[in-house]
């Protein structure tokens, strides 16, 4: 399993599990009856960072629907303003992924 690292100014280093893949996608996100429209900023197989309409909580379960998915179980890890990192509760499988980010 490769282990990535990550620094921005408004977060410190973090491990990652995953390498996370550049992708704007329009997305729908549900958090108890509420349905939201996000975009997708980065994807990796365990998780993904988006633009949301709305500040989120961190804790927060959310339910993503990824293009040409089922909703997926997310939980919210960090917030930024109205920029969020999510870890799916079952990660995607690599090929999953691919297709996702090749379209």
């Amino acid at each position: 399993m490769m282990i990535a690292t990550e620094q921005s100014s408004t977060r410190p280093l973090v491990p990652r599990r995953s390498e996370r893949r550049g992708i704007s996608a329009k997305v729908q996100y549900r958090r108890s009856t509420v349905r939201m429209a996000g975009v997708t900023l980065d994807l990796s197989c365990h998780g993904v960072r988006l633009a949301a309409m709305e500040r989120l909580r961190i804790g927060e379960t959310l339910w993503i629907t990824l293009p040409g998915l089922p909703p997926r179980r997310a939980t919210v890890k960090w917030v930024d303003r109205f920029e969020i990192g999510c870890e799916f509760d079952e990660a995607l499988h690599p090929a999953v992924l691919d297709r996702i980010i090749t379209g």
